[in-house]
């Protein structure tokens, strides 16, 4: 029963840290010329309801204990100042405290925007970038790389995937005013050359993730990761289709 509620808070974690930093990402680098947000970031809210989630399904899965004495003891203690997780998770609840301020500063000073932005992108990506240290690759011990193309992977699946939501949001208000209208096709392209180059960074990644947890080439060709990688490869391939439809579209138009 915990192994399963951890899965399911540990997908949530990350879908939120890629769709935040998505979100700050498309917001200054592809929305630049229409100088709008693209919406509210709800994903910080999902992001620290689901680190609370996990950390307590962590405490419980470590202790033993069931998960409604998880506090009532000094495990969770233990687990947030003794362990590898602990550590990560307390730098992770930082940053998210920090976007919160953030948001609450800009809805005060909203001629900030810019700079708010921007402070916000370096801290969604710093949240989404420290999953990397609680990743298979850290726990398999193949560092530095491995924890770099763990974190190339998460960047490049959230500047393209988690930008997507915030890419429509502004389509729908674009067809809604005209002001905005003309920035559509300019903030589209923009958007097809990042997604692009992300799907290039994931199909790398990939790769070099699978290469360096099975250790060699002769080694992935005969383990059952296998299976994995060209799942992986796969759906790059597709991811690169779509973009590259994306592309040519917006160059016709």
């Amino acid at each position: 029963m915990v192994i399963a509620l951890l899965i399911i808070a540990r997908t949530a974690q990350i879908g939120a840290s890629i769709l935040l930093a998505g979100t700050f990402t498309f917001e200054l680098v592809t929305l630049a010329p229409a100088r709008r947000p693209a919406g509210p970031p709800a994903a910080i809210c999902m992001a620290l309801l689901s680190s609370l989630v996990w950390f307590w399904l962590e405490v419980a899965n470590m202790s033993g204990f069931p998960l409604t004495r998880a506090f009532s003891t000094r495990a969770w203690q233990a687990v947030l100042f003794e362990t590898e997780f602990g550590r990560v998770w307390q730098l992770r609840l930082g940053l998210i405290a920090v976007a919160f301020v953030l948001v609450a500063l800009g809805f005060a000073q909203p001629r900030w925007r810019r700079e708010r932005t921007l402070a916000l992108f370096l801290v969604s990506g710093a949240l989404l970038i420290s999953l990397a240290w609680i990743s298979h690759a850290a726990a398999a011990r193949v560092q530095p790389l491995g924890l770099l193309g763990d974190a190339l992977h998460l960047y490049a699946a959230s500047a393209w995937i988690g930008g997507l939501p915030p890419l429509a949001i502004f389509l729908t208000r674009a067809c809604a005013s005209f002001s905005l209208g003309e920035w559509a096709l300019p903030v589209v392209r923009r958007f097809s050359t990042l997604s692009l180059s992300c799907v290039g960074g994931l199909i790398v990644s990939g790769i070099s993730n699978c290469w360096l947890l099975v250790g060699s080439i002769h080694s992935l060709s005969r383990r059952i990761t296998v299976g994995s990688c060209l799942l992986n490869f796969r759906y790059s391939v597709v991811s690169l289709a779509l973009a590259r439809g994306i592309d040519s579209s917006s160059k016709r138009n």
